[in-house]
């Protein structure tokens, strides 16, 4: 497994959590899936993102990935600690996914900066 970017440090976890919470409203106040929507987030590291997309869309199925265990393991411990039900986490490779082709829809996410 390559390097990540940003570490695994409990210190960094923590910043990116303060982060997601920052940048709520400018980068997810929109993000709103319609009923039974499945929604692939590819890459969710510690889970910071996917509690604030699945407590936003509590009527869409997350379906998270990561290559990273430990990353995973954060992330299931973020959600379990937030209450939140509409959460699968799955050991993946982005590059090679385990996802058959158009099992999801098309989505364009924009991040401002």
């Amino acid at each position: 497994m390559t390097e990540y970017v940003h570490g695994y440090s409990e210190r960094e976890a923590l910043r990116l959590e303060e982060q997601a919470d920052t940048l709520e409203e400018l980068l997810h106040s929109d993000t709103i899936y319609p009923p039974g929507e499945k929604v692939l987030e590819a890459g969710c590291g510690i889970g910071a993102q996917t509690v604030i997309l699945a407590k936003n869309n509590p009527w869409a199925e997350i379906i998270s990935i990561d290559v990273s265990p430990d990353s995973l393991e954060k992330a299931r411990e973020n959600v379990k600690r937030k209450g939140i039900e509409n959460v699968r986490f799955l050991q993946a490779d982005i590059f090679f996914s385990p996802f058959q082709r158009r099992e999801f829809r098309p989505c364009l996410c924009l991040f401002r900066s």
